[in-house]
């Protein structure tokens, strides 16, 4: 089933704007009292113990989750080290553009602006051409 307009309710572009707007807020009264871990709010910096040797953290920053991961070798040495930041899985193909986007009855002139709103939603400082074809029913 497809869809005949952009899905912009709970994830969509106007939501998640007004949720990074509340975050702001939230975020600059945390840097004003100082930013110390421990008074930051449930889910804002996440550390996890991956095992002997190995750690992960997260934190929420403006375009997303950023994630690292860290393993030393046994002279305390970094041997490994991973990030995944919020633009790889914004754009991803399981990610929420494509979720956002999926099934939706696009027309070029009807649907390019609320597209372009759900990809600078997502992540403004990405550098986009958007280019609508036409596919015929299969």
């Amino acid at each position: 089933m497809t869809r005949d307009r952009l899905w912009l309710g709970r994830s969509g572009a106007v939501a998640r704007l007004k949720a990074r707007i509340a975050e702001i807020r939230q975020l600059c009264d945390w840097l004003k009292s100082g930013a110390h871990i421990e008074s930051a709010e449930p889910g804002i910096i996440e550390s996890y113990r991956l095992g002997p040797g190995r750690g992960a953290a997260a934190i929420e920053c403006a375009r997303g989750r950023l994630y690292h991961a860290v393993e030393l070798d046994p002279q305390g040495q970094i041997s490994r080290f991973e990030c995944l930041a919020p633009t790889e899985w914004n754009f991803h193909w399981r990610g929420p553009l494509v979720r956002n986007l999926q099934g939706a009855g696009l027309t070029t002139r009807r649907h390019q602006k609320a597209v372009r709103a759900v990809i600078e939603s997502l992540d403004p400082c990405v550098g986009f051409t958007l280019k609508f074809r036409k596919v015929d029913d299969a």
